[in-house]
């Protein structure tokens, strides 16, 4: 049940970032840094930092608090700071502008939780799945 819920939640986040995101859609605007979320396990300059903060659209119409810059910084980034970004109305995340990688992340979680979806469908009938498994094998080619 888990990896259907997940897999339709991701599904419709994996399209916002992947049609809009590095296609240029979306609402362009400025991005300030307010927490660290922190860093991951590669050494610089491979290293990218996570952070949270707050997004205004160019316009003043989109303002969105406390969410999840996508794609990180490099190490040494601080607290105020803006950039430039893009909201594309994925739920927390916002993008930033040069990013054309960033949908790579979403298909690897749309990915794990397929996984979790074929694997407990298999648990949770796996009388039916053999039988089907041998009516497959004792076709006719």
């Amino acid at each position: 049940m888990f990896g259907v819920i997940g897999m339709l939640v991701l599904m419709a986040s994996f399209v916002l970032s992947w049609q809009q995101a590095p296609h240029g859609g979306g609402r362009t605007g400025t991005f300030t840094l307010t927490e660290f979320k922190g860093c991951d396990r590669f050494k610089p300059p491979e290293q990218r930092c996570g952070w949270y903060g707050d997004f205004i659209s160019d316009d003043g119409a989109v303002v969105r608090s406390r969410q999840e810059l996508v794609g990180g910084l490099p190490k040494g980034a601080q607290a105020g700071e803006t950039l430039r970004t893009r909201d594309v109305g994925s739920p927390g995340l916002i993008y930033q502008l040069d990013d054309a990688e960033s949908s790579g992340q979403t298909v690897d979680f749309v990915a794990v939780v397929t996984a979790m979806f074929v694997v407990g469908l298999a648990l949770s009938r796996p009388g039916r799945i053999r039988a089907w498994l041998r009516s497959r094998s004792s076709r006719p080619a």
